[in-house]
């Protein structure tokens, strides 16, 4: 910076901003080649004062003189006189009396103490703005809280409420013309004041009659969704909470499977009762374990029975479907008895090919929906069949009943089916067993190799009858052999595992079938022979085994009093034909010793 004394005895200070450097560098000194055009005209205003009497002449007189000092004209703005010795002296005088300490003589110091006060008097100004900003946020706070928000400073937000401050006009004019001008505009704005009104009380009017019709809407609505929920309570569903997939909104689901009735299943039967919006009616929805929506293709089993005529299979008997679901007068209880059967039924025929898959070696095939079973010239069709309610004709068995031969076994087949879903509600039975015991090593190996018997008793069972049948025929054709030589004594016993426990219809179906033959044979010479034959099976229920044995008595003592009798042969078969040469080995030995 570098001083300068002018011609009418004041100074000139001239400021070179490059000798402070870039650290030094004073905020308030701007550079004037780096100022903007909206910067730039201002300061050559304030330096110029006026543009008014500038003539050609006079400019390329500053261009020619540059160090000529530029005299402010008198009819612009006051200028800024340069400060003389006297208003030095008069400044020195005030900086004392403030109590500043201020070398006049140094004027690097006068400016540091100008750039302060200006300091000062900018952050009055905005303190000042401040304030002023708030108080005009407080006054709008009483009738636009949102704005004053948005521009009241925190400390006066935590100091003074929001509304507590507020203002009114205050009228310049009398109070009767005060009241005239009211009158006058009473009688020019009556009419506009009444028709909003009267448009006000139609509008509201409106709204609280739709308000109203809307209220009442979602009360019918809500009416009949919970009519319908207690309707499906009341038929003693079980209801839980959870989760519509759809919109992951909360709904209400029923349990119509049979899982807590001992069902091992993979379908546990959950379903959810939907709520339509504009009706407020339930309606029922499968979903899967998972919480999936699923779309359920209903079927139901069917038993057929083909009898051998003349060298071909014929249609003979059919099962009867019976639609046991439509009795309730609601159409949402009719839909989840509808998906109980049949999900009784698809599980019924998934527990029948779990059997069927054990007996491939027993003239039992699966065919895809179908179990064909051969036996005795006979061949039974256990049939999964997609349900078509519009199908009476199939549904009634119309073209199969056309006459008398064809529906013969109609009854047996009926008996069948029946049979199955019996047998599978035991087994229900006794998984529920299982689970209410206490969980050991036992009841678990049980609950994990437990198979249900449903498919195999029957199967089982008519084998064994038809063993009985064949071991009568065996040992009638051995005794009529040897009619001529001995006397002869057959006593058949079927089930005589049973004999005592016949309490229990479903005891044949779980045990294994055990039938016995006993046969006393007397020679001339008075000796006796008692042959003892078991027809049983084992745990499969369709494998044949008979056990032999056979005792000899040389007198009729001995055979009353059964004493000293010799055990001639004690033996296992799995063949008719090879028992039938043994007896009839065992017999002729009998006659000729």
């Amino acid at each position: 910076m570098s001083n300068m004394i002018s011609s009418n005895g004041g100074f000139h200070i001239d400021l070179d901003p490059e000798a402070y450097g870039d650290t030094y560098k004073d905020p308030f000194i701007q550079d004037e080649d780096k100022l903007t055009i909206a910067e730039l005209i201002p300061r050559i205003l304030i330096e110029r004062k006026s543009f008014l009497n500038v003539t050609e002449e006079s400019l390329r007189e500053e261009i020619d003189n540059p160090d000529h000092e530029v005299v402010p004209n008198d009819e612009g703005p006051e200028s800024e006189e340069i400060p003389n010795a006297e208003q030095l002296e008069s400044d020195k005088e005030i900086l004392l009396s403030e109590g500043n300490v201020v070398d006049l003589s140094d004027p690097l110091e006068i400016f540091q103490q100008q750039k302060l006060d200006l300091s000062k008097s900018i952050n009055s100004a905005l303190n000042e703005t401040s304030l002023s900003l708030d108080f005009v946020s407080l006054l709008i706070s009483a009738v636009k809280p949102n704005v004053a928000k948005s521009t009241i400073s925190p400390h006066l937000s935590k100091s003074a409420p929001l509304g507590s401050l507020n203002s009114d006009r205050l009228s310049t004019q009398t109070d009767e013309e005060d009241h005239k001008k009211k009158v006058v505009d009473l009688k020019d704005t009556a009419k506009v004041g009444h028709g909003w009104k009267l448009e006000a009380l139609h509008k509201i009017t409106t709204l609280f009659r739709e308000a109203s019709v809307n209220l009442n809407e979602q009360v019918l609505k809500e009416r009949r969704y919970w009519n319908m929920i207690n309707s499906v309570l009341s038929n003693d569903e079980v209801l839980f909470k959870t989760r519509d997939p759809m919109n992951n909104a909360r709904a209400i689901g029923v349990k119509y499977g049979y899982g807590d009735s001992g069902s091992n299943f993979h379908d546990k039967g959950l379903a959810i009762l939907r709520k339509d919006n504009q009706t407020g009616e339930i309606s029922f929805n499968p979903i899967t374990n998972a919480n999936k929506l699923t779309s359920k293709i209903y079927r139901y089993i069917r038993i057929k029975i083909l009898s051998e005529i003349d060298g071909d299979f014929m249609l003979t008997g059919q099962s009867v479907f019976e639609n046991k679901f439509n009795g309730s007068s609601q159409p949402i209880i009719n839909d989840i008895e509808k998906a109980r059967f049949f999900l009784f039924e698809e599980d019924l025929f998934y527990q029948l090919t779990r059997e069927a898959k054990s007996l491939i070696n027993y003239n039992v095939s699966i065919i895809s929906n179908k179990i064909i079973i051969e036996i005795n010239n006979e061949i039974i069709e256990i049939e999964s069949v997609v349900y078509d309610e519009n199908n009476d004709d199939e549904l009634n068995n119309y073209y199969q009943n056309i006459n008398t031969y064809s529906s013969i076994n109609n009854v047996k087949c009926q008996l069948v089916l029946n049979y199955f879903k019996i047998m599978l509600c035991c087994y229900y039975k006794y998984n529920l067993k299982l689970k209410q015991k206490i969980p050991t090593s036992l009841t678990k190996w049980k609950q994990s190799n437990s198979h249900p018997l449903i498919l195999r008793p029957l199967l089982g069972n008519i084998r064994h009858e038809l063993n009985l049948k064949n071991m009568q025929n065996i040992l009638k054709r051995l005794l009529a052999k040897f009619k001529d030589s001995l006397e002869c004594k057959l006593d058949v016993r079927k089930f005589a595992n049973l004999e005592h426990r016949s309490e229990n219809p479903f005891q044949k179906s779980i045990e294994r079938p055990v039938s016995k033959f006993n046969i006393i044979l007397k020679s001339k010479t008075k000796e006796y022979l008692k042959i003892d034959v078991e027809l049983t099976t084992n745990e499969i229920f369709v494998n044949l085994i008979i056990n032999l044995n056979i005792i000899k008595f040389k007198s009729e003592d001995e055979y009353s009093n059964n004493l000293n009798g010799v055990n001639v042969l004690q033996i296992n078969f799995n063949d008719f034909h090879e028992i039938e040469e043994c007896l009839d080995w065992s017999i002729l030995t009998f006659v000729s010793g």
